[in-house]
């Protein structure tokens, strides 16, 4: 049921879940506001506890480790 609630959110591009915790990653330039993630939760008959809303920016670079015999 929480995942339904979460997918029906406009902007979500993927969500991770851990438990009762969801982690949703947005779409470029879209905004979610807690009011929007508390309605779409007890839609679903869900109880809402808390919101924690952080930007994280993607990698700039990856690295590639070489190892001897297996490159």
């Amino acid at each position: 049921m929480a995942r339904a609630a979460m997918e029906s959110l406009d902007g979500v591009d993927r969500m991770l879940m851990s438990g009762t915790r969801a982690t949703l990653v947005l779409e470029a330039g879209a905004k979610l506001s807690q009011a929007d993630v508390k309605g779409a939760v007890e839609d679903k008959g869900l109880k809402f506890e808390s919101l924690e809303q952080m930007d994280v920016k993607r990698a700039s670079a990856a690295y590639v480790a070489k190892t001897p015999k297996f490159t």
